[in-house]
């Protein structure tokens, strides 16, 4: 890096253009659309969205700036690029997109919501000529119907690459149905169902995090418990409903929460902690208790959990 590049950052051995940026998504980064932290605008296609992804990818993962002097921008980097891999997870795919362009219409920009408008009717044609297509395979007969499982197949491969899950898993049905002794049709549907469970698990866990930061408590739970519905392994999905419902004074429902966030990670002191407070603000103190002993069994000096103990 050059002496100007690192005198402009004051020392910083950062580009001063990147601690440019770093310091504007800061000041305007809850006013960003998904859309626009990737530099898109939302009537951008697929390829697009993972040309963008990679190109931010280049310029802000922590790891391409390895035993550099960040200063300040250390964390930053690291905030960033996280807000800008969840913005990709949601948008690459076509359901989480379509999901999120509902939920955050009203605060995107007038030409976005033209956009976003305009990407909904072309995909409702796009859906209804799949239907019918899908429709017609199904009337196949003979041996012709292994050759239209085939087909099927092909393009459900092609929709899964560019995102278009749904549809992928619906020309698999079709091709099931069409022959249910290829084993690779039914591998392949069990395979993308569990993506998407676990793509709109993500799509929930990210809209209750903006709306817990919001201090939406109420949303943000829904939203949680909706995330943990879809995969309940999810013990992120369980603490956040957790916390919010605390959060909304409700601590029966928060400890219940908390108790399966602990379920699920025995080892995560932070579940366990907010699980012994929700117990001992219900004055269930010889559970929470229990509690506290497995915390500083693990943690001895765990200053917190030694004092909520002496409180009971």
């Amino acid at each position: 890096m050059s002496a100007a590049a690192r005198s402009a950052g004051g020392g910083i051995d950062l580009p001063a253009d990147i601690q440019r940026e770093l310091r504007d998504l800061e000041s305007r980064g809850d006013a960003l659309s998904y859309y626009r932290l990737l530099g898109l605008t939302a009537d951008v296609d697929s390829p697009s969205i993972r040309r963008a992804y990679l190109e931010q990818s280049k310029r802000f993962h922590p790891d391409a700036w390895y035993r550099r002097d960040l200063g300040e921008f250390g964390p930053l980097l690291t905030k960033w690029f996280q807000r800008m891999a969840a913005a990709y997870e949601v948008l690459s795919d076509e359901e989480t997109r379509s999901a999120y362009d509902r939920e955050h219409l009203s605060e995107l920009s007038e030409t976005d919501r033209l956009a976003v408008e305009q990407r909904a009717l072309s995909r409702a044609e796009q859906d209804r000529r799949e239907v019918e297509r899908r429709a017609r395979l199904l009337r196949t007969k003979g041996f012709a119907r292994v050759g239209a499982a085939r087909s099927l197949y092909e393009q459900s491969l092609t929709f899964a690459l560019n995102g278009e899950r749904m549809h992928a898993i619906g020309a698999l049905k079709a091709a099931r149905e069409l022959d249910p002794n290829r084993k690779e049709i039914s591998a392949r549907l069990v395979e993308l169902e569990r993506e998407q469970a676990k793509a709109r698990a993500a799509s929930a866990l990210l809209s209750g995090r903006e709306r817990e930061v919001q201090q939406n408590w109420a949303g943000a739970q829904s939203a949680y418990v909706n995330a943990f519905q879809l995969d309940a392994r999810n013990a992120s999905a369980a603490l956040g409903a957790a916390r919010s419902a605390s959060a909304a004074g409700d601590a029966q429902t928060a400890a219940t929460w908390a108790a399966r966030a602990v379920e699920i990670q025995p080892d995560d002191i932070g579940s366990r902690l907010l699980l012994a407070k929700l117990l001992a603000a219900q004055a269930l103190k010889t559970r929470a208790r229990a509690e506290l002993k497995i915390i500083l069994d693990k943690v001895p000096d765990h200053k917190e959990a030694r004092a909520l103990l002496k409180g009971l």
